[in-house]
């Protein structure tokens, strides 16, 4: 091999491991942002159903009898 074969392959394994980076900078960004969303719908899942609780347990709550 001689230095421009080298200096060829060489320029080729740089553009293919920038490519590749960039791919996968990408795809961690994706799924960075999946989770945020993931996190927030959580969020309100978790909200909703404390409230949904605090309902049931007024709702399911025996009335007080005055008098007894």
């Amino acid at each position: 091999m001689n230095l421009e074969q080298i200096n060829q392959s060489l320029k080729l394994t740089i553009q293919e491991l920038v490519t590749k980076l960039s791919d996968e900078i990408t795809a961690k960004n994706l799924i960075a942002i999946q989770l945020v969303e993931k996190d927030e719908e959580l969020s309100l899942l978790r909200k909703e159903k404390q409230e949904l609780t605090e309902l049931l347990e007024v709702q399911t709550k025996p009335e007080e009898r005055k008098g007894e």
